[in-house]
């Protein structure tokens, strides 16, 4: 079993009883309950960054379109499923 290290955090009431509510229906304790939420969170916020950060070097290496551009070639899509010139 991997080492484990105590986190505790303070959460409003109805908080708590949420995650009790949910452990219950789940069949788990409220440890597994935290642990997954957390989990989850820092995961998709490290998702986050690295996309941030893939963004800000694709703008430095000059890898983007600016808005006008897209808009342009969104009417110019626009205009060929509708048939206009």
């Amino acid at each position: 079993m991997p080492q484990t290290k105590t986190l505790s955090a303070r959460v409003p009431k109805e908080f708590l009883d949420e995650v009790d509510m949910l452990a219950k229906a789940l069949n788990r304790d409220r440890a597994w309950i935290v642990e997954q939420a957390v989990r989850q969170y820092v995961q998709a916020e490290a998702a986050f960054l690295a996309a941030v950060q893939q963004g800000r070097s694709d703008i430095a290496a000059d890898r983007f379109v600016t808005h006008e551009a897209m808009d342009a070639e969104l009417d110019w899509i626009d205009a060929e499923v509708d048939g206009r010139p």
